[in-house]
């Protein structure tokens, strides 16, 4: 065995190490275990084990954690990972389905997207990885509404998308929007006419609820699917009676 090939056994073990201590001791200490590799290896050594991690682990591991108290993981996934945890962060979203559901409510959902780009975009420092992240979430059919709706409340957002800021160093949603700006024109274009509410606090609001609730729709669909794919594995393990 190459030593190429040592790394990537040892990496893949490791990542059954933290997925099994997740599921019996919780977050905390999956991510001290990670803290513990990072300090004897270095963080490259996490780097490695990531993508080795299923895109559920990496939602749970990352759950308590956030732009002020980061985990070792928001710096270390892949696209793919970001974009399947994508298609789970509107889980608990279910009121948002229902007709009155309230602006605060709403509001409350917009904060937790906006952390969730922010906590794994921004902890990115490099340009290009950034971009990947972003464009692997923008793919999804409704990974631009989904960015549009997660900033838009933002009280300062209509004057900072009309100015022609391009590079500088927020540090916060507006460094999100600027990497859209600067690197994707067509879905800059398309950013643009989706926020184009103007006055219209109606179309703003049907926008916010319509956009909650098909991100709530995509986590529901992305949880039956995964449940179906673990008892159609229990089952091969099922003697026939």
């Amino acid at each position: 065995m190459s030593q190429s090939e040592e790394k990537m056994a040892l990496a893949k073990t490791r990542a059954q190490m933290i997925a099994t201590v997740l599921r019996y001791q919780g977050t905390d200490a999956a991510e001290q275990k990670l803290s513990e590799i990072a300090g004897a290896e270095g963080d490259e050594a996490v780097m490695e084990i990531a993508p080795h991690l299923s895109a559920v682990d990496v939602r749970n591991v990352t759950s308590e954690a956030d732009v002020v108290k980061p985990s070792l993981l928001h710096s270390s996934i892949a696209p793919e990972q970001f974009r399947g945890i994508f298609r789970r962060v509107g889980a608990e979203w279910s009121s948002a389905e229902q007709e009155d559901c309230q602006p605060y409510t709403l509001q409350g959902f917009q904060e937790e997207l906006k952390q969730f780009f922010c906590a794994f975009v921004l902890l990115n420092e490099d340009e290009i990885r950034r971009i990947e992240l972003l464009k692997a979430v923008l793919e999804e059919p409704h990974g631009l509404d989904a960015l549009a709706f997660s900033v838009i409340h933002e009280k300062d957002f209509p004057e900072f998308v009309a100015s022609t800021s391009q590079t500088a160093d927020f540090g916060d949603w507006r460094e999100i929007i600027g990497i859209v700006r600067t690197n994707m024109p067509d879905q800059w274009e398309r950013f643009l006419r989706i926020t184009s509410f103007g006055d219209d606090h109606e179309k703003y609001i049907d926008f916010v609820h319509e956009t909650a609730a098909e991100i709530f729709a995509v986590a529901v669909s992305e949880g039956a699917a995964k449940r179906t794919e673990q008892k159609e594995a229990e089952n091969l393990f099922t003697p026939l009676s």
